[in-house]
């Protein structure tokens, strides 16, 4: 005789959901849309030719690396024209009100803790110093809303930039930052590793001054590299024209160019640089953590280069993270020429 066993009486198993891979939506967001001819950085630009970057308006903060990057790309894929983001306890505190219905978008943060009471274990870094070790980073994802999404908040007002004070901007970076550059080109723009110099056509070549400023800046960032100075390895390590490292090292240049523009209100033409989208999207795939040590190295030479325009002596080892536990807080963080 068949016994049957009511479905509410058996005991269902099943495996746990997958837990969301962060980075790897992220790059998988930016990859798609360079893959449809326009990176997430090219477009953040109002018709003035500023930079918007994406900001919290209630700490009055940046937002910075790979979460810029990735508001970026969030914005442009769904049309949003505000900068600014903020989480919904945020919004709330100031007497604003996330609309019903809204979905946020997720940023990451990480946090370095002390460890109580875990000795080192035998394969930690040599390099490590026991108050190094003491530590751990912990890895945490905040929900975002953009200021479209919020009931209340004042409308948007960005700041305005005169043509004068983007060129005054630019030559302050030129004159401060110590590069021997020369103006000796007829059509191309380069930094030679092997001479440490940059070479571009004369000033009047250029159709306008956001484009000169754009491209100088661009050759500025690789120059940052050299192993005088942040010694990176993208440009270091690349020796000849579409190599890993050399697309890598591409697009930090660009970033730093977009996130100095930025900051000094300088006008940036992105289609100067749209012939770099194939070396991007090279760069990406297969790395999750790409984009995110390329926004870091881009804040960095950036960091780098305001440190100079301020008068600021940078040393060589002032620019490097100290210990292991340092370089994974900030993984948000050729003698030929470098383009």
């Amino acid at each position: 005789m068949t016994r049957f066993i009511p479905t509410h009486a058996l005991t269902m198993t099943s495996s746990p959901p997958t837990p969301r891979d962060f980075r790897q939506e992220v790059t998988d967001t930016i990859l798609r849309l360079l893959e449809e001819g326009t990176a997430p950085w090219q477009k953040p630009w109002d018709a003035t030719g500023s930079l918007l970057m994406p900001h919290n308006p209630t700490s009055g903060k940046p937002y910075r690396g790979g979460n810029a990057m990735y508001l970026l790309a969030i914005s442009m894929k769904r049309g949003l024209t505000d900068p600014r983001w903020m989480t919904y306890r945020q919004a709330a505190e100031n007497g604003w009100q996330v609309r019903r219905g809204e979905r946020g978008t997720q940023i990451e943060f990480w946090d370095v803790k002390p460890v109580i009471g875990e000795p080192p274990g035998d394969d930690s870094p040599e390099e490590e110093m026991p108050a190094q070790r003491e530590k751990r980073l912990i890895h945490k994802v905040y929900t975002v809303f953009n200021a479209s999404q919020i009931a209340g908040i004042p409308a948007f007002q960005a700041k305005a930039h005169t043509p004068f004070e983007a060129v005054a901007a630019g030559e302050a970076i030129l004159a401060h930052c110590g590069a021997e550059i020369h103006h000796d080109q007829i059509e191309k723009a380069f930094y030679l590793r092997s001479q440490d110099a940059i070479h571009l056509p004369r000033r009047e070549f250029f159709k306008d001054a956001p484009g000169y400023y754009g491209t100088v800046l661009h050759e500025l960032a690789h120059w940052t590299g050299h192993p005088s100075r942040l010694n990176r390895p993208t440009l270091t390590e690349s020796y000849r024209f579409g190599d890993t490292n050399y697309a890598k090292e591409e697009l930090r240049a660009e970033l730093a160019s977009v996130f100095l523009a930025a900051e000094r209100g300088i006008p940036h033409q992105p289609e100067r640089h749209a012939a770099y989208v194939a070396s991007w999207i090279k760069a990406l795939q297969g790395d999750k953590n790409e984009i995110f040590r390329a926004a870091h190295d881009a804040a960095k030479a950036t960091d780098y280069l305001l440190a100079l325009e301020r008068g600021q002596n940078v040393t060589h080892e002032e620019s490097r993270p100290t210990s292991q536990v340092a370089r994974l807080q900030q993984s948000e963080r050729s003698s030929g020429p470098s383009r």
